[in-house]
């Protein structure tokens, strides 16, 4: 009983705090967000409880199963960075991924201070040191906003839309679609340079053919 009452403890745990560092990602519009981060960090839990319980058992090395959690994660952060132009974008949210797998790992060892102590790293890192990084790199000449694009439902319109955007330097940071019965609503969450003329956008994207109706959040 009290075995499995530590168990318990272990997963809750990996869950709270891979959540926290999966709030930051999934509030910034991120591919990789809440439930991905909470999965990766109660997953990890799992293969170390199995590991450790493996060993029990059967002897050989306990560290082997868990070890592989490091190449396993390495796949999925992969998934996160694109290339834009010369720009790779992602990386941040493929560290957090694997951030995240680490404090399953120390969760499921039952290292819950260090577990504690990392995660509360990497949320502050994530949340306040973006600023920072921005504001001496150079990097404050752009807003975060949310445009809509009702477009006729029919193929090539995202590759379209997109490459208007790119010529004006418009960063996507994320997409998604919402399918009508007569249109499709794409919705990119992108990063505008404050210096541009938003009527311009609009007016190249209501030239395109299909485009219905443009507006910005």
């Amino acid at each position: 009983m009290e075995e499995n009452l530590q168990m318990l403890l272990k997963f809750l745990m990996s869950f709270l705090l891979g959540g926290l560092i999966g709030f930051e990602r999934e509030r910034r519009n991120r591919p990789a967000g809440l439930r991905t981060h909470i999965i990766v960090a109660v997953g990890s839990t799992l293969i170390t409880i199995i590991s450790i319980q493996f060993y029990k058992l059967y002897g050989g090395d306990a560290g082997r199963i868990a070890a592989n959690i490091v190449v396993g994660i390495g796949f999925l952060g992969a998934g996160t960075i694109m290339k834009e132009g010369l720009t790779v974008r992602g990386l941040t949210t493929a560290a957090s991924i694997w951030a995240a797998a680490a404090i399953g790992l120390a969760c499921g060892l039952g290292y819950y201070y260090p577990a504690i102590i990392t995660a509360t790293i990497v949320f502050l890192t994530l949340v306040f040191l973006r600023n920072i990084e921005f504001g001496f790199l150079g990097k404050k000449g752009e807003i975060r906003k949310t445009l809509l694009v009702k477009v006729t439902d029919q193929p090539g319109q995202l590759g379209k839309i997109s490459l208007i955007l790119g010529k004006f330097g418009i960063n996507i940071e994320n997409i998604k679609f919402d399918r009508k019965e007569t249109s499709l609503d794409i919705i990119f969450f992108v990063k505008i340079p404050q210096d541009i003329n938003l009527e311009k956008i609009f007016n190249a994207l209501s030239k395109e053919d299909g485009v219905i109706e443009v507006s910005l959040e």
